[in-house]
């Protein structure tokens, strides 16, 4: 597959490739000063037959990684928004290439996992997953609302209790809510801080085979 015009990416084909038809596509967002090299691993741990994976970069240089939108004080919606933008023609590249949206997998952790939640719920569009770890999420700055075609996508939602970077709380809170408007969320819970566990990582490869 060509790789995206749109980010600087790094495409990692599916271990064990059966027909095309039957093949999907993780798009993998990393979180805040972070950089897609460093989710090679995760990855290769969730290590699920049949399906690709495509690590993006976020648009902005943030220290030594990049950055998905502005945080606090800074004013996240509009970098919100333009990374919204951005990836919405990566879908359409993708698209080119043969994947269909069904075929599209939603990934992020933290940031990333913010971007890929509001970028499915700015669009009409039906994948085959949406997956956010440990996400911030702006229900009420973004002034977002599911709609009915968003139930038929499944949500893989994961959160820490000792997050000390957002809110278990809070995140909970808002789940709740897009789960009472009709979003078919698997909502997780670990006892882990702002991080990756590796059980979460079975978790979700056992959620994506399920899917797939």
């Amino acid at each position: 597959m060509k790789l995206s015009k749109v980010f600087d990416s790094t495409f990692l084909p599916a271990k064990f490739n059966g027909p095309k038809r039957s093949t999907k596509i993780m798009i993998v967002m990393h979180g805040l000063g972070d950089q897609m090299s460093s989710f090679k691993d995760f990855a290769l741990e969730v290590n699920v037959t049949c399906l690709d994976y495509l690590l993006i970069n976020a648009p902005t240089p943030y220290y030594f990684g990049f950055s998905w939108y502005d945080i606090p004080p800074g004013e996240p919606r509009d970098g919100i928004k333009s990374s919204i933008e951005k990836l919405e023609l990566l879908i359409n590249e993708l698209n080119e290439n043969g994947y269909q949206d069904e075929d599209i997998i939603l990934c992020g952790f933290s940031q990333g996992g913010c971007i890929s939640l509001h970028s499915f719920l700015a669009w009409k569009r039906t994948f085959a997953g949406v997956v956010c770890l440990s996400p911030r999420i702006y229900l009420d700055k973004m002034e977002v609302q599911a709609q009915e075609v968003h139930s038929k996508t499944p949500i893989f939602m994961a959160h820490g209790h000792y997050d000390q970077a957002i809110d278990f709380n809070s995140v909970e809170s808002q789940m709740k809510r897009l789960t009472d408007s009709g979003l078919n969320i698997s909502f997780h819970e670990y006892d882990m801080g702002h991080e990756i566990d590796i059980i979460e990582i079975r978790d979700l490869a056992g959620w994506l085979n399920n899917q797939i």
